[in-house]
């Protein structure tokens, strides 16, 4: 029975603070890497439905006015066409035209510096925005950036890591809210003459040499952020 009653009941002041101190160093560790996993999941998501949103409205542009080709006969003649087109096919809440309206007017950040394979150097650009933009009702963001009417459109032009493109279109798929970064909420797609592709399908390296532009093809293919 004595033995029992020298037990002490409880923790000590010191221990409590010991303890509170451990776990607090283990949720600084934790919780960022927690939290910036969550936000590239929903990043991932917002890029799924934003490509399903408008390879929807690309496919019912093609049935009614057929292939995208313009200089034989195709509607993706100028930004201004293509811009029309889908503004018909798409649920808009803003019309901003040629001005930079809908995109964060500081421009959009790249997602990476990363160095150029060729010469290790590192670079980053910041696009103007002044392309045809809209805002959609499920609150993504699109500019028409270019357009070519023979679909000769190459990898070098923007980054956008795909050949023979009709045209190029920025989404951002949150709109005006944070991160604005290219390869997180920011990518671009490509309309070819056979459809709408994700950018960098057929030059994956794009994904790092330019700023993350063209990392739509990867994040798609990966299911996820891996950079």
């Amino acid at each position: 029975m004595k033995f029992l009653q020298n037990i002490k009941n409880g923790f000590t002041l010191a221990e409590v603070l010991i303890t509170l101190v451990i776990v607090g160093v283990i949720a600084a560790m934790t919780i960022p890497t927690l939290m910036n996993n969550t936000n590239k999941q929903e990043y991932v998501a917002g890029l799924k439905k934003a490509y399903s949103t408008m390879t929807q409205a690309t496919q019912k542009i093609i049935s009614e006015e057929g292939m995208p080709r313009g200089d034989i006969g195709g509607w993706a003649t100028s930004k201004s066409a293509v811009y029309n087109l889908y503004k018909k096919h798409l649920s808009i809440t803003k019309d901003c035209g040629l001005s930079t309206g809908c995109f964060p007017q500081e421009g959009v950040k790249y997602a990476f510096n990363y160095k150029n394979p060729q010469d290790g150097n590192k670079s980053a650009r910041q696009i103007d925005g002044i392309f045809s933009t809209m805002a959609l009702a499920d609150g993504m963001q699109l500019s028409v950036m270019s357009t070519y009417s023979s679909c000769s459109g190459n990898s070098g032009q923007y980054g956008a890591g795909s050949d023979n493109m009709c045209a190029i279109f920025q989404i951002d798929t949150n709109g005006s809210k944070n991160p604005n970064t290219y390869g997180y909420d920011v990518f671009y797609l490509v309309l070819k003459e056979d459809g709408l592709f994700p950018a960098g399908t057929e030059v994956p390296i794009y994904c790092k040499t330019q700023g993350g532009q063209a990392c739509a093809a990867k994040v798609l293919a990966d299911n996820a952020i891996n950079y």
